[in-house]
Order: C-alpha cells, then sequence, then structure tokens
C-alpha cells in the first residue's frame, strides 16, 4: 500500500529519540512490503516564529490536507497526532473516500486529561490501537470505529545487544526512569534501595542520579545482569511503556509487576519474572543474581520472544490487517486481548 505516517518523528531533534515507537512502525511498515511518507506533525507545527506546536497546529493541519492529496494513500496512520484535529480528518474522509485512517496511541489512557483529545477523533477512524488492554481498551470502541491492543514494537536494529550472551557486568540492577513527580516510583525505589543493599544497583534519571541517554544508556544497559520494568502504572492490564523491549529485546532479565498481566505476554519464570511486593522483587533479584545463569537464560529467551513476536514488523502488518477488516489479524500473538471486532 501507500502509506501516509504521521507522528511526531522530531527530525529536528537529530535522532536523540532514534527508539521512538513511530520510527519502528516506520521501519516494521517498509519490512512489510508499504511504502511509507513520514509526515513529521510537531515539526510542521512549529514552523512559526516562536517555534510553537500551539500557534502552528493550523499550519499542521493544512500541510497535512496537502500531503494526503499530492501521495493519495490508501491508509493514512496516525501516530499521537495531537495537533491533528476531528475536522481536518472530516476533510480528509470527504476528499479522500477510499482511504482508511487508523491511529496508534502508546501511552496511558487511564488518566482523561491524558487522552481527552482521541475521543473526538474516535468518530472518523476506521481503527485505533493502544498498548492497553481490558476495559480501558473497550472505551474507544464506536460504531465504524475498531479498537484493538498492541504490544510496544521492538527493532532489531535498535534493541540490538545479546546482553544475556556477556559474562562480565557492572550492575546487578539497573533501573533507568525518572521519578520526578513521581512520588509512589520514588519510594518503591527508595525501598528497593534499602532491602537490596547487597546488590550492585544502578540508577539513572531517579532518586538523585541523572539521566543517561543515547550510547551512554546503552553502556549502562549492557553491563547489567537484570533490569527493573516500572511503568507510571504497573496495575493496568497489558500497559508497559516502551522500556520493555528496551530491556527484553536486548536479553536483559526484565523484572516487571505482576498486577500488569503482562504475563499474558510472556511467560512467566522462563521469559520474564513477575514480582508481587517490593519484598518479592527484592528477594527474587537476590536470587537470580546468586544464579547467574538462570538470568541469563531469562534473558535470552525474552529477547528471542520480543523480536520472534513482538517486532515492528509483526505490529505494523497487524495495524494493517485489522484495520482493512482482514481475518489474519486473528493470527497475531496478542489477538485474544483484543475483543471483538465490533
Amino acid at each position: 500500500m501507500r502509506i501516509v505516517h504521521a507522528a511526531h518523528y522530531s527530525f529536528v531533534r537529530d535522532g536523540v529519540e532514534f527508539f521512538n515507537c513511530e520510527y519502528k512502525l516506520h521501519t516494521g511498515l517498509c519490512q512489510a512490503g508499504h511504502y511509507v511518507f513520514p509526515f513529521s506533525v510537531n515539526d510542521r507545527a512549529r514552523v512559526n516564529l516562536f517555534r510553537s506546536k500551539r500557534l502552528g497546529g493550523n499550519f499542521a493541519n493544512r500541510c497535512l490536507l496537502t500531503c494526503c492529496k499530492h501521495v493519495e494513500p490508501d491508509l493514512l496512520l496516525l501516530g499521537h497526532a495531537q495537533a491533528i484535529t476531528p475536522h481536518t480528518l472530516q476533510r480528509l474522509r470527504h476528499a479522500h473516500p477510499k482511504m482508511k485512517i487508523a491511529l496508534w496511541y502508546v501511552d496511558q489512557v487511564y488518566l482523561l486529561r491524558d487522552c481527552s483529545h482521541l475521543f473526538g477523533k474516535l468518530p472518523l477512524l476506521d481503527a485505533i490501537f493502544v498498548t492497553t488492554g481490558g476495559d480501558l481498551l473497550a472505551q474507544f470502541r464506536r460504531d465504524g470505529c475498531r479498537a484493538a491492543f498492541i504490544p510496544n514494537p521492538a527493532d532489531a536494529n535498535v534493541e540490538r545487544w545479546k546482553v544475556d550472551e556477556l559474562q562480565e557486568t557492572d550492575f546487578d540492577l539497573v533501573f533507568i526512569g525518572s521519578d520526578r513527580l513521581r512520588p509512589e516510583r520514588r519510594a518503591l525505589l527508595e525501598e528497593l534501595a534499602a532491602k537490596a543493599d547487597s546488590l550492585r544497583l544502578g540508577f539513572a534519571g531517579c532518586l538523585g542520579r541523572p539521566g543517561v541517554f543515547g550510547e551512554a544508556k546503552d553502556r549502562m544497559l549492557k553491563r547489567t545482569l537484570l533490569a527493573l520494568n516500572l511503568s507510571d502504572r504497573n496495575d493496568v492490564f497489558l500497559y508497559s511503556s516502551d522500556r520493555i523491549v528496551q530491556l527484553a529485546g536486548n536479553g536483559i532479565c526484565t523484572l516487571t509487576a505482576s498486577a500488569s498481566g503482562l504475563h499474558a505476554l510472556y511467560e512467566p519464570d522462563r521469559e520474564m519474572v513477575f514480582f508481587d511486593s517490593i519484598d518479592d522483587l527484592a528477594a527474587k533479584a537476590k536470587r537470580l543474581v546468586a544464579a547467574p545463569g538462570r538470568a541469563r537464560a531469562i534473558g535470552r529467551a525474552g529477547r528471542v520472544k520480543t523480536h520472534a513476536c513482538y517486532s515492528g514488523k509483526a505490529v505494523a502488518e497487524f495495524i494493517c490487517q485489522y484495520t482493512f477488516g482482514n481475518p489474519a489479524w486473528r493470527e497475531f500473538p496478542w489477538a485474544p486481548y483484543c475483543g471483538s471486532m465490533a
């Protein structure tokens, strides 16, 4: 197909966010055989004297209309795309009646203030895809708009480190992520630091440590045996930030909360380790550090599962099959958690 992918891209940031979902899905769509034109919503919105997304919203919408006129896509795929208005989608529907419109969203959907912009677009979409399952997924279903769960996509050339094959480590357990304005996360990490003080713990972006990005982040991940997957909330069915593929996809033995329900995607104690409490987390981390061979085996199995099942190509193909109503979408491993097509 010919696809316009209207997402953040943020070309002006010169690759600092090269690991983001829009790039992995773009690559995956190309690997699946489609032509993909990248429309960078934020970059177009900032084409004004003050570099303001808000002031440039109307300009970005006009540019998307022109882009679709030139490309004449079979599919307009929106990634978050907060700046794109329902009015623009309505005009696109009128101008391109055969074109399908779908939207993917990988942030949390349990806070209305974060995702309220999605609801006005639903009547104009053929499908919406979110990284959350259950009742929170069902809230996006409308007549004519189907809603499906998607996992965070991985890319073998982004998550390219086979940490499970390395023997030397600088850290036993690492967590990379901000605790700014996240008091519950900070409290959990402080308690973990106290209960697992016998381990070589590595923190970045939290507990007063500076953040790490790019190659510095890779160096830290490549030198750890275990890593902690925490999201803003860890009790939402199937939800995780893309941290989960950055860890598991690199072959790191990943520890995540049982309440997330992510054991539906990763087999417990074989592909990922799940914990029920901070005491359980500390105890399991200590046992795995005492048995590094087992930790690496779990990391290896998690890496293989991530790239075999949750690649950008697989997620991109699912999005296309589901949007166009092809029954092949049912063959994907996460299909049982998508609910009905209604």
